[in-house]
């Protein structure tokens, strides 16, 4: 071998490990980075015969199970859903308050059964009349306030959606230009692979690839959202119900044309799923539930209110005890005013109620006896059964979520151990290569010397 063959022979394992020390730093760089592919150094011969016998190295991105990626984007998709419902359904329980508050629109309302027991053991008394009313009325506030927190959740919810559906076109269009470089450049799919990770918690996603790294998404239900063409936009349609729209874009001018008015059914999963579940099913499960107890409880209170009479009557005075407008109830405003007013007689055999005639505020108190009153309860345990079902579905698909991400980060992502022990080794090789053109340049000086 001549000396300008082990020079460049020298030299190119010099240049060779230079750029596997690059690499390898950048790998310990980004040993925190989302979706981050480490970059491998590939080593091989590089030669002519008789003239240059040498090493190459091609740094390439390391390769992605693909498989284990789809699994982690269905895993985040799915967290993202639970979460979204569990997050919702936890603030509507913390409106009914923690055990011991006693703040609930069944706590409320037992206080108000006790306060027209009370009365009954003291009818003449105008301040127990007026404690009895305020007590009804505590607990049909409790009941508007459970309903207030439902319909809080249902504009937030929509609020989310939106912001949701402005990030996902955000995204879209991150891919589709992505898409147009990513051939060429590591770090663009690097860039790709952290949208469409991003992009799968907030809808369930299908994603091909082909051979020189470009990709193209599509809904669950197969609507193309993005490719190497161009991308697609979501939109939100109030309703109800809550809908999806989707519409192509123009890449160049931004112009948007409708696709389909709703395609709900296709984003099965990710966070945009579960606040449709929520705006559409959930929350108007559970408004329709405590109007319905409300409205049960107040008819029940108002057909025993029907019967009584104002303290030395002989008929019904004909105002109702519980009012509703648009489906908030409260107590008769006239009856606030003028305690006095409040019927709590019920005399027997066509006599005239006497002063002390406590009859109909126990007929009242016995409401709390009936299976209206009952339900009242129920409804408070089926929220907290919803709430607590949600929380324990978040927690498992969270779960699940960490660990496919966990295993798709040891599959492809930074080892810092094996990093340093690679960072190690191509600095010797580097060094011993370095030795190597100083022996030469020795080699060469002492011949110059000779000649």
């Amino acid at each position: 071998m001549s000396l300008n063959v082990a020079l460049n022979t020298a030299l190119s394992g010099l240049f060779a490990n230079q750029r596997a020390i690059a690499a390898t730093s950048e790998n310990i760089a980004n040993v925190n980075t989302p979706n981050f592919a480490r970059r491998e150094a590939h080593f091989q011969t590089d030669a002519i015969p008789n003239q240059f016998s040498g090493v190459d190295v091609e740094i390439a991105r390391a390769a992605i199970d693909r498989f284990l990626q789809g699994a982690t984007f269905g895993g985040n998709a799915d967290e993202a859903a639970a979460s979204a419902i569990a997050d919702a359904l936890s603030r509507i329980e913390a409106s009914l308050g923690a055990p011991g508050d006693n703040i609930s629109y069944a706590n409320k309302l037992d206080e108000a059964f006790a306060a027209l027991t009370q009365l009954s053991a003291n009818p003449s008394s105008l301040a127990a009349k007026a404690d009895a009313l305020q007590a009804l009325q505590s607990a049909f506030d409790a009941f508007a306030r459970t309903g207030a927190a439902i319909t809080g959740e249902s504009a937030a919810a929509l609020g989310r959606l939106d912001a949701d559906v402005t990030r996902v076109n955000a995204l879209l269009d991150d891919i589709y230009r992505l898409n147009q470089t990513a051939p060429d450049s590591a770090g663009a799919a690097d860039l790709l692979d952290q949208r469409l990770a991003e992009l799968s918690t907030y809808l369930s996603i299908n994603v091909t690839r082909s051979e020189d790294g470009r990709v193209e998404v599509s809904t669950g239900g197969g609507e193309v959202l993005a490719n190497s063409a161009g991308f697609a936009a979501l939109g939100v349609a109030g309703g109800p119900p809550t809908t999806i729209t989707l519409s192509s874009v123009d890449p160049d001018s931004g112009a948007t044309a409708q696709i389909a008015g709703d395609i709900g059914a296709s984003i099965r999963t990710g966070e945009i799923a579960g606040l449709l579940a929520l705006r559409n099913v959930e929350l108007p499960r559970l408004q329709a539930l405590v109007e319905t107890t409300a409205r049960d409880i107040a008819t029940a209170l108002n057909n025993v209110y029907a019967g009584n009479v104002a303290t030395g009557a002989t008929a019904p005075n004909g105002q109702a005890l519980i009012l509703e407008a648009n489906g908030v109830f409260s107590v008769n405003p006239a009856l606030l005013s003028n305690p006095a007013s409040f019927a709590i007689a019920r005399p027997t055999g066509g006599a005239a109620a006497g002063a002390n005639d406590g009859s109909g505020a126990i007929l009242l108190a016995s409401v709390a006896g009936t299976p209206q009153a009952s339900a009242v309860a129920d409804s408070i345990a089926q929220i907290g059964s919803a709430a607590r079902n949600a929380d324990l579905a978040a927690q498992t698909r969270k779960a699940l979520a960490a660990e496919l991400n966990a295993r798709a980060s040891a599959d492809a992502g930074v080892n810092l151990d094996e990093e340093l022990s690679n960072l190690i080794l191509y600095q010797r090789a580097y060094g011993a290569n370095a030795r190597v053109i100083s022996a030469i340049d020795e080699l060469w000086q002492s011949l110059l010397q000779i000649i």
